[in-house]
């Protein structure tokens, strides 16, 4: 590896989703590869007292506005200055205005855009005007910002950290029964019989998510078979309540378990049988990485990056979006066939402990390529 790098990153938003887990799980893994990384974020933003907990120097700012974005320029711009970063790596647009701003007033050796979504990019300026480059997801992501006018060389692709399974055992001489052995605590602990068979979901109740997809799919499954069960983990208004509503219209209260946000969901995810996420709309999803590396098949559909983030009739079926026939045939095939879900299953855990692209070390090697590399086009080798 060459030098260490000095790395700013910087978020505005105040939550703590997907994007956010994802810079502090970069953050996490470049600083134990020897890197010098602080963050820059908005006074009360969970992220900074994460990261901050977590030994990081965070740098607070408040974001929003023409005043504050003004000021926040020159604020950055002394900040990047007197702590001499090599990379300052922005995230949203709020903070890639102010951030990548002040950084190129400062004269940084290395600017550089993340983007984290799927959805169109309206403004142009946070992706060519102000960063020297950008880093995406997943490469569809990056065919998407391609087709929107950016140079092809000017874009890095990084995929999602997935981390393997932390809890005690997992490491040691047969970590396959270890796994089995959680699984089984878990489904206890949930109330699950042996016999039954639970497909499981774990994503923020958000309407593009496709909560209400996967309910009204499962639905005559469940009918169908007494012992199947679905187990929503995730929390967010209104799709809880209209969730709630529409298991009880389709009187499946007994099958449909709403367990909001849980800190163990990957724990939790040990104890399904089934993995399934209808989404409308992802540029990646690590969730999928991470049901694979507790040994479950996968149901999802195929949008987005997520046929990057699986592998399609090896360890998941993937449907096309809207198609809800289609939806549940899958599903009904993986309920209805345990040989089946077990050897997806296990192929999906064989693939996560072979593959190192999606490991902390494999994700750090391929973001220092695209750092070590753009410094030396821009002539900071």
């Amino acid at each position: 590896m060459q030098r260490p790098l000095r790395i700013l990153h910087t978020e505005a938003a105040m939550g703590l989703g997907g994007q956010e887990i994802y810079i502090f799980r970069h953050m996490i893994a470049m600083r134990a590869r020897g890197h010098d990384v602080s963050l820059l974020c908005q006074p009360g933003a969970r992220l900074g007292a994460l990261a901050q907990a977590n030994g990081f120097i965070v740098h607070r700012l408040r974001m929003g506005g023409l005043v504050r974005l003004l000021r926040g320029i020159d604020q950055v711009a002394a900040l990047v200055r007197s702590h001499r970063f090599d990379v300052v790596n922005t995230t949203s647009r709020r903070d890639a205005l102010i951030a990548a701003a002040g950084a190129r007033l400062a004269r940084a050796p290395l600017v550089v855009r993340s983007r984290h979504l799927m959805s169109p990019v309206n403004s142009l300026l946070t992706y060519t005007g102000l960063p020297h480059r950008v880093l995406t997801v997943s490469r569809f992501v990056k065919q998407q910002l391609v087709a929107r006018g950016i140079q092809e060389g000017h874009i890095g692709v990084v995929p999602p950290i997935a981390m393997p399974p932390q809890w005690h055992g997992v490491r040691g001489p047969d970590p396959w029964q270890c796994l089995q052995d959680t699984r089984a605590r878990v489904r206890a602990e949930l109330g699950f019989d042996t016999g039954d068979v639970v497909v499981g979901c774990v994503a923020v109740l958000r309407r593009p998510k496709g909560h209400m997809d996967l309910l009204r799919a499962i639905a005559p499954l469940c009918h169908a078979h007494p012992w199947l069960h679905l187990a929503v983990i995730g929390d967010g208004e209104p799709v809880m309540t209209e969730l709630r509503t529409a298991s009880q219209r389709l009187g499946l209260q007994r099958q449909v378990h709403l367990l909001g946000h849980r800190s163990d969901a990957q724990r939790l995810m040990a104890g399904l049988d089934v993995f399934a996420l209808a989404t409308h709309k992802e540029a990646a999803g690590t969730v999928f990485l991470e049901a694979a590396f507790v040994g479950v098949p996968i149901v999802a559909t195929r949008v987005g990056g997520v046929p990057e983030m699986v592998r399609e009739g090896d360890n998941a079926l993937l449907v096309e979006p809207g198609d809800p026939t289609a939806l549940t045939t899958a599903l009904q095939c993986l309920v209805e066939q345990p040989g089946l879900r077990r050897r997806m299953g296990r192929a999906g855990w064989d693939w996560m402990r072979s593959d190192d692209r999606f490991s902390p070390g494999g994700h750090c090697r391929a973001t220092e390529a695209c750092y070590y590399q753009w410094l030396e086009e821009l002539g900071h080798a």
